[in-house]
C-alpha cells in the first residue's frame, strides 16, 4: 500500500481520484492473502494506513512549500525520501481511527 500510495500521490500531485490509482488491486491481494475472519478489519487497517501514508506525504510536501496547494507540481523527492517505516513510526491507533504522532522537522536531501 506505501508504494501504490507514493506512486499515486507523485502521478497525481497529491489529488487522489480514482482514475489512475491501483488501489483495488493492492486491496484484493490481500483480502485473497488471509482468512474470511480477518479481512474485514484488516482491510479497514489497510485503508487507515493508506490515510497515514497520504498525510505525511502533504505533511512533507507542505513542509518543504508552504504554499503548495493539493494538484500542484511539487519536488519529488521530497515525497520519495520518505520511507514506510518512517510514516509507520509516526502512527497511534486512536479510539476509532488511526493518527500520526508530530514530527520535530522534516530531514529531507533534495
Amino acid at each position: 500500500m506505501f508504494d501504490e500510495t507514493m506512486r499515486h500521490f507523485i502521478q497525481e500531485n497529491g489529488v487522489a481520484n480514482g482514475n489512475t490509482t491501483k488501489r483495488t488491486e493492492v486491496f484484493t491481494r490481500y483480502q485473497l492473502s488471509v482468512k474470511k475472519s480477518d479481512r474485514l478489519s484488516g482491510t479497514w487497517t489497510l485503508g487507515q494506513y493508506e490515510r497515514m501514508y497520504t498525510k505525511a506525504f502533504s505533511e512533507a510536501v507542505k513542509e518543504a512549500n508552504p504554499n503548495w496547494q493539493l494538484g500542484q507540481p511539487f519536488d519529488t523527492n521530497i515525497v520519495r525520501n520518505i520511507t514506510r517505516e518512517d510514516v509507520e513510526n509516526r502512527i497511534v491507533k486512536g479510539s476509532s481511527e488511526f493518527a500520526l504522532k508530530p514530527r520535530s522537522s522534516l530531514d529531507i536531501t533534495v
